[in-house]
């Protein structure tokens, strides 16, 4: 033989060699002490050996496990069994079971061997327990009958009974052995180890106590330090001691010990009433430890997001708010504090309505109130807090509401985030984009709408447009930085003089508009004719210090809801372009 063929022969049935000889030995075993009458084995561990193997090992491998066990379990049923022709049938039933059980819970619950929750303990109830079992039987009641004449359903019943229960027992301390992977190892450390020692001690002595004297019937003396070392040691603490009851106990009844003795029936009938009594002690561990198992990993999880909870809410810059439904603060994280000049304890019971800016309190209450209707959602909304200085900031909230058990809103939790900054960029980038760079007064845009609203709301208001005259020959002689040192002097003086109500505009160029609100149109040009004078006798100076002067035209029209603002200025336009004709340096008026 090559060596790649021992090499592939080897990698396809290397994990099925141990297994085929303790197979052979536990069947070998169970029919040589306990088949009685010429009836089924009582006790069949060889099906929990291989159900127990086959769950634990990768589905391809399971086809050569089952030919190696194959005439593992043949030879023993012809040397202690039924023999001849059965010995097929009764040794195809063994692997359909340990196949079948195998099988289905790989489907139901792929995680069944790890008991981590009473799901997976219910499935592999269900499955060994009962569905395999079942079905293996009628091959099993089947051959016995042809080979005995044992009653079919007698040979059912003793084949089911049996099986049933050898997996029940047997099967949770084998998935122990087998599995190589650590379980449950942070309860054996150095040390928990001394707790470990006691209890499984007390689990021994307690068993020999019942197993080893037939006199008493001890049978719940176990339990109570095998629930102890469920409780305090987990899943391991369980299996380890199902695994000494079982090895103590039938140790002892087949030596003549134990309470089994005390009935007095046949030891083929003792025997079973000890796996009922096996049975229901697993019965009554496993879901215990899955339980256990389970709200163990539900505590770890809590407490690993506790601890990134903690975590984030120390370190984040954003501020973590929780609101009882009243409108109580409850929590508050430091970053509040840091923000806004608290202490955390000092926020805490105060109204939150009280920390928020009063013409904002409308707002936040609707944005609550929505987030605590939609549980599902998560609303946002800005806001001024005002802090312990009575400074106001602006921040962004994004809140939703919390459960209670029964799910319904009980509060609001939300993530602020100081806006300061944002809030400056947007009102700097609002003002730039309204605002004549040069001047600092309002640009076309701005004064466009100005104009619009007051056209459409009929107030009594009077447009004047101002152009400052000759003023190419201003940057001409004197250059351009004179020429915006006029038109920066010009915005101030008309700034000065116009009153604190109306809008002042640079509209382009050397071109100016002024809404006069509430005043008639006499009042207007009064005003108007007030600002050329001032100019007229105001000086500038150029770059080098040289003395310039500047005059201004002025177009002043009437406003009134039936002018449309295109004509509104058509008709100033052409008031000041007669001011130009006529002169310049004077104010001309629509008629």
């Amino acid at each position: 033989m090559s060596a790649r063929v021992r090499a592939l022969l080897l990698k396809y049935f290397g994990q099925s060699l141990l297994l085929c000889p303790i197979y052979f030995a536990s069947a070998l075993l169970a029919l040589q002490l306990t088949r009685f009458n010429g009836g089924v084995a009582i006790v069949w561990p060889a099906g929990a050996v291989l159900f127990s193997a086959l769950a634990a090992m990768p589905h391809r491998r399971w086809s050569a496990a089952l030919l190696l066990c194959f005439p593992a379990g043949a030879l023993a049923i012809g040397l202690r069994g039924f023999g001849g022709v059965h010995t097929l049938p009764l040794t195809l039933a063994g692997l359909f079971e340990a196949w079948l059980a195998a099988s289905l819970l790989r489907r139901i619950a792929p995680r069944f061997t790890r008991f981590e929750s009473v799901r997976d303990v219910a499935s592999f109830l269900l499955v060994a327990g009962f569905i395999a079992p079942a079905a293996s039987a009628f091959i099993g009641a089947w051959a016995a009958h042809g080979a005995t004449g044992i009653p079919f359903f007698n040979a059912w019943r003793d084949w089911f009974g049996a099986h049933a229960l050898s997996l029940v027992t047997f099967a949770p301390p084998i998935f122990l052995v087998l599995r190589r992977r650590r379980l449950d190892t942070a309860k054996f450390n150095r040390e928990r180890l001394p707790e470990a020692l006691i209890l499984l001690g007390a689990v021994c002595l307690a068993t020999l106590a019942t197993f080893g004297q037939s006199r008493v019937p001890l049978v719940v003396v176990p339990l109570v330090p095998m629930v102890a070392a469920t409780f305090r040691l987990g899943r391991i603490g369980a299996v380890a001691s199902l695994l000494v009851l079982i090895c103590g106990g039938l140790i002892g009844t087949m030596t003549g010990h134990g309470p089994t003795m005390l009935l007095h029936l046949d030891m083929a009938t003792k025997l079973l009433v000890l796996q009922i009594y096996f049975a229901c002690v697993v019965l009554i561990l496993l879901p215990v430890a899955a339980e256990l198992e389970s709200r163990r990993r539900l505590m770890q999880n809590l407490r690993d997001a506790e601890a990134l909870h903690r975590l984030i809410v120390e370190r984040t810059g954003d501020v973590i708010m929780r609101v009882n439904i009243d409108g109580t603060l409850r929590s508050v994280s430091d970053a509040g504090a840091r923000l806004w000049g608290y202490q955390a304890e000092e926020l805490v019971g105060r109204s939150a309505y009280d920390l928020i800016h009063p013409e904002d309190e409308q707002a936040v209450f609707d944005a609550r109130f929505q987030a605590l209707c939609e549980p599902q959602g998560t609303v946002a909304v800005e806001c001024r807090v005002i802090g312990k200085d009575g400074g106001s900031t602006w921040v962004e909230s994004h809140m939703c509401a919390t459960l209670n058990r029964r799910g319904v809103p009980n509060g609001t939790v939300s993530i602020i985030r100081d806006n300061s900054a944002r809030r400056r960029l947007i009102e700097n980038l609002a003002h730039e984009a309204n605002t004549d760079p040069l001047t600092g007064l309002a640009n076309r845009r701005a004064f466009d709408r100005a104009l619009a609203r007051d056209v459409a709301e009929g107030r009594d208001s009077c447009l004047a447009l101002f152009d400052l005259d000759h003023f190419k020959r201003i940057n001409d002689v004197h250059g351009h930085a004179t020429g915006d040192r006029m038109l920066t002097l010009f915005a101030t003086l008309l700034c000065g003089t116009v009153r604190a109500g109306d809008v002042v505009a640079r509209l382009g160029g050397e071109e100016f508009g002024v809404l006069l609100r509430d005043v008639s149109l006499e009042q207007a040009g009064v005003i108007c004719e007030r600002v050329r004078t001032r100019l007229a006798e105001s000086e500038g100076r150029s770059v080098v210090g040289e003395l310039v002067r500047a005059t201004v035209s002025v177009g002043l029209t009437r406003l009134s809801v039936d002018l449309p603002v295109e004509e509104a200025f058509r008709q100033a336009d052409a008031a000041l372009y007669s001011a130009k004709r006529a002169g310049r340096n004077q104010m001309a008026i629509t008629a």
